[in-house]
């Protein structure tokens, strides 16, 4: 079964008291079994709207992304975020099909962390958009990807959000961007930009040490 996510992009407005929301935030993960990817790492904005801080949570199950967020003893949690930032938040699926890769990159560390792509898209031609989807695939196999979540359910919990979400995992920040920038991904790009409108950040992910919020 898929694991599922929370997939969350937000401005903090105020970081003295967005501690108090960090560290709460990070007490009740652990004491669920969650498991940030991501948590607030250096990032490259590459398309669309953009927000300052970058969060994606991974939870047992799509149902658990949907169920956690309506704990009694989680709304404690959200209202300390609501009070000090503005967050666009979703439940996502995540994705458990035919990956580029033979097997996933391997677990980041502090000095190396794994970089990501987090894309939320708006597909506008849904046939041109399949053209993307066989254009990418050389690649994303060729930079070693492994798709985290590939457009599965989602159901959007805070602010704003788009139909389709999509996390891509690398084995370092430069690969993931060596991709995107690589003439095979930008040719698959420009089809994808004429069939669909789009937020990607490049990103790295959380290896225990916790960016400053900003």
């Amino acid at each position: 079964m898929a694991n599922g996510y929370w997939f969350l992009n937000l401005d903090v407005v105020n970081p003295v008291d967005y501690i108090t929301y960090r560290e709460a935030n990070y007490a009740f993960a652990r004491s669920h079994g969650f498991r940030f990817v991501i948590r607030g790492g250096d990032f490259e904005q590459l398309e669309g709207i953009k927000r300052h801080r970058n969060v994606l949570v991974e939870l047992p199950s799509y149902e658990d992304a949907l169920s956690t967020y309506t704990l009694p003893e989680y709304q404690h949690v959200r209202d300390l975020r609501r009070s000090t930032a503005i967050a666009d938040l979703a439940a996502v699926e995540g994705y458990d099909g035919p990956q580029p890769s033979s097997a996933p990159p391997p677990e980041g560390t502090p000095e190396n962390p794994r970089g990501y792509w987090m894309a939320k898209v708006d597909v506008t031609d849904p046939e041109r958009y399949k053209d993307y989807v066989a254009a990418n695939a050389e690649p994303l196999a060729e930079y070693g990807a492994w798709f985290v979540v590939r457009g599965g359910r989602n159901q959007l919990l805070e602010g704003h959000g788009r139909s389709r979400y999509v996390v891509i995992a690398f084995k370092d920040v430069a690969t993931a961007r060596a991709c995107y920038f690589s003439p095979g991904y930008q040719k698959a790009l420009a089809i994808r930009r004429e069939a669909s409108v789009a937020d990607v950040i490049l990103i790295s992910g959380y290896t225990g040490h916790e960016a400053a919020p900003t």
